[in-house]
């Protein structure tokens, strides 16, 4: 039972930060649908990951040991419904997330009082929030286009050609740059959020990296979501959506990039 049970904390750590196996994530989501204390488990860690993936900062590596202590599970205290998750790797916030929340405020705070610059993670993390504002119109002058841009980086109209209409938008600062966001909604009610982000792009590493029309996309796993980003214009782009497949993200940005032939 305890090897099992390891196993099962290690796939849930992986699930939640994107590095679990393809052919295994479906196992593991069943296996997660099924089980009501597991589904609080994966809810928790992927929480931990987001929230230390926010922390863009490099603490004394003391310190940061210390938070790595505050977020690993409390080996006496059992866990959701009594029973205890043990393992090496997995990081559940068994003090909770205020605490974490504190600790890692802490850490910003020592380590110079803000971040470094600008994240995908935290771009993605505004694509998956909800809109504060009405959703902008197609373009009078450009009709593939919104009527909403960031240095001259248009938004896309998609409601004809994919059956995606705008449905909100939001604006927000993130490391001292401009992010403006649209949402989009298909006829079955999935969302998902467009973010363009002001001044040079920033460069951007993991997951993996497609390429169309001599343009790269990389996708990657965030916070159960999937998360596809590349550069337009000089600008980099996040696009992020729960329940939509990386082919259909990859599909929509690089919608216009095809070379136009005769």
């Amino acid at each position: 039972m305890s090897n099992a049970l390891e196993d099962i904390e290690a796939k849930l750590v992986a699930l939640a930060d994107g590095s679990l196996d393809p052919e295994r994530r479906e196992d593991v989501l069943e296996r997660v649908r099924e089980s009501p204390e597991l589904e609080a488990v994966l809810a928790e860690q992927q929480q931990a990951v987001a929230m230390m993936a926010a922390v863009d900062v490099r603490a004394p590596a003391e310190l940061r040991g210390e938070l790595e202590a505050m977020l690993a599970p409390n080996r006496d205290q059992p866990a959701h419904g009594g029973r205890a998750f043990r393992g090496p790797r997995l990081r559940i916030l068994a003090g909770g997330l205020a605490t974490a929340m504190v600790v890692v405020a802490v850490v910003v705070a020592l380590a110079g009082g803000g971040s470094s610059g600008l994240k995908v993670q935290q771009a993605a993390a505004l694509a998956l929030s909800p809109a504060t504002t009405p959703a902008p119109a197609e373009s009078k002058a450009h009709k593939s286009q919104l009527a909403a841009s960031i240095d001259g980086v248009a938004f896309p109209y998609w409601k004809e050609r994919f059956g995606w209409r705008s449905s909100g938008a939001r604006g927000d600062t993130l490391a001292g740059r401009a992010v403006t966001t649209v949402f989009y909604t298909d006829a079955q009610g999935r969302r998902i959020g467009y973010a363009i982000v002001s001044g040079r792009a920033p460069t951007t590493s993991g997951g993996t990296t497609v390429t169309r029309w001599g343009i790269s996309y990389r996708v990657i796993a965030h916070g159960g979501a999937t998360v596809v980003t590349w550069e337009r214009g000089g600008h980099l782009c996040v696009m992020a959506g729960r329940g939509v497949s990386a082919r259909t993200l990859v599909r929509l940005a690089s919608w216009g990039s095809k070379p136009q032939t005769a």
